[in-house]
C-alpha cells in the first residue's frame, strides 16, 4: 500500500525536476526502513536461538574428572557396586555394556570377558573406573586336616584378597554359588558327615586367603577355592571313609557352576596340608606315599592336575613324631611329578613355639599367614612357568 500511495503522488506532482527529487528521497527512505526491519528481525532470531541453546545444551558446565587407579576385577554374571559410596544424584555410563552393564543405582553386572570403563557423573564431577571381566579362573581344592581347616587360626588377623581375585565356591548353602573369599574360608562346611564333632577341629581362620593373594600376584588369574579339609583325618580316613568321594562331589559341583556361567577353567589343582594324624600313628613313609598316590589317582579322575604339598609342622610336645611323614612328603614330591612341594616353612616354627603355635599341634594365624604366602607364591611361580 505505501508503494501505491507513493506512485499516485509521484504522477500528480508538478514539474519534472521536482518529481525526480521526490522519487530519490522516497527511495532512500524506503531503503532505510528496509534495513531497520531486517535488523529487528535478525536480532529477534538471534535471541530465540540463544535462548534455545541455553535451555538444551549447557555447554558452560566444566567437569572435574578423576581416574581411579585400581582396576575393578569381576567374573561373568557377577554383580558388584561400583563403589562403597554411591551419591544419591549420580548417574552412570558404561563404555561397553556387553562387558559391564551398570544401572543408575551404581550396580554393575559382569558380561563377556573384556575391559571397559564405567563413568560416574555427579554434578560437575566425573569419576572413571576401569573394570575388567575375567573369562577364566584356576579351580583349586584346599584339602587336608585341622591345620588346613584353620583350627588354630583367627579370622580377624588373616589377610583378605582384593575383590575379584579370589572366590569360594559356597557349599554351606543350597545355592551353590561363588562368594568373595574371606576368612574363615570354608566355615561350617565340614560338619555334615559326622567327621567333625569336636570344637578343636572347628574352622577359625585358614591359610587359604594368604595363599590366594600371592598366587594371584604371580598368575594374574582369579582363584575359585573349594574347601575339603577335615580335622583329625588320616590318609586312611580319606580313602576308607568317603572323604575323597565327598571332595570329588564338591569339585564336580564347582565345575558345573562355572560351566553354566560361561567361566572357563584354566587349571585344576589341589593344595594338600595333612599328615599329623599319620605321624601320631607312626605310619611308615612308604605307606604314606602309597596312600597319597591313590588319593591323587582318584582326584585326577575329577580333573586335578597337580597336588601342591605343604609340609607339616613338628608336634611341639613330641618334636620327632612327624619326622617320618615330613621326609615322606619331601621324597614324594622329589620322585613323583604329580606332587609339588610348595612350603617347608611350618617345620621351622617349633623353634619359637610360643610365637607360632595355637597349641602343640595347631599353628596360629600368624604362622598360617606365613605358610600361606610362601605356598601361594611357590605354586604361582610353578604355574606361571607352564606358559
Amino acid at each position: 500500500m505505501p508503494f501505491f500511495i507513493f506512485f499516485f503522488n509521484f504522477m500528480h506532482y508538478n514539474g519534472e525536476h521536482d518529481r525526480k527529487g521526490l522519487f530519490m528521497k522516497t527511495i532512500r527512505k524506503y531503503i532505510q526502513l528496509l534495513f531497520v526491519v531486517c535488523a529487528v528481525f535478525a536480532a529477534t532470531a538471534a535471541f530465540d536461538v540463544s535462548a534455545q541453546a541455553t535451555e538444551t545444551d549447557p555447554t558452560d558446565v566444566t567437569y572435574t574428572t578423576t581416574y581411579v587407579k585400581e582396576t575393578i576385577q569381576m567374573l561373568p554374571g557377577e554383580t558388584r557396586m561400583v563403589s562403597t559410596i554411591i551419591p544419591g544424584d549420580a548417574t552412570y555410563e558404561s563404555s561397553d555394556r556387553d562387558v559391564v552393564a551398570v544401572s543408575n543405582s551404581g550396580q554393575m553386572i559382569g558380561g563377556k570377558p573384556g575391559t571397559c570403563t564405567v563413568t560416574q557423573t555427579c554434578r560437575n564431577e566425573k569419576t572413571v573406573y576401569t573394570v575388567k571381566v575375567n573369562g577364566e579362573v584356576d579351580l583349586i581344592v584346599f584339602a587336608g586336616q585341622s591345620n588346613m581347616c584353620g583350627s588354630g587360626g583367627n579370622a580377624s588377623t588373616a589377610p583378605r584378597p582384593d575383590y575379584g581375585t579370589a572366590y569360594e565356591f559356597d557349599t554351606t548353602t543350597k545355592t551353590k554359588q561363588l562368594i568373595l573369599m574371606k576368612e574363615p574360608f570354608g566355615e561350617g562346611t565340614n560338619r555334615n558327615n559326622g567327621l567333625e564333632t569336636n570344637f578343636q577341629y572347628s574352622t577359625k581362620g585358614t591359610l587359604v586367603s594368604a595363599f590366594c593373594i600371592n598366587y594371584y600376584k604371580q598368575t594374574k588369574t582369579p582363584v575359585v577355592g573349594v574347601t575339603a579339609a577335615w580335622g583329625g583325618s588320616s590318609t586312611n580316613t580319606w580313602l576308607k571313609r568317603g572323604l575323597v568321594k565327598e571332595t570329588q562331589s564338591r569339585l564336580k559341583k564347582a565345575k558345573k557352576y562355572l560351566k553354566k556361567n560361561n567361566i572357563k577353567i584354566r587349571h585344576i589343582y589341589m593344595v594338600w596340608y595333612q599328615g599329623e594324624s599319620d605321624g601320631e600313628k607312626n605310619l611308615s613313609a612308604s605307606t604314606y606315599m602309597s596312600r597319597m598316590k591313590k588319593i591323587y589317582k582318584k582326584m585326577k579322575k575329577t580333573g586335578v592336575e597337580k597336588v601342591f604339598v605343604i609340609r607339616i609342622a613338628h608336634d611341639a610336645k613330641h618334636p620327632g613324631r612327624n619326622s617320618t611323614i615330613m621326609k615322606a612328603q619331601k621324597k614324594l614330591c622329589a620322585k613323583n611329578k604329580n606332587f609339588v612341594l610348595v612350603s617347608k616353612k611350618a617345620s621351622s616354627f617349633v623353634k619359637s613355639y610360643g610365637k607360632y603355635y595355637y597349641d602343640s599341634v595347631h599353628l596360629n594365624q600368624k604362622a598360617l599367614n606365613i605358610v600361606g604366602y610362601e605356598a601361594g607364591k611357590a605354586a604361582g611361580k610353578y604355574v606361571k612357568k607352564l606358559k
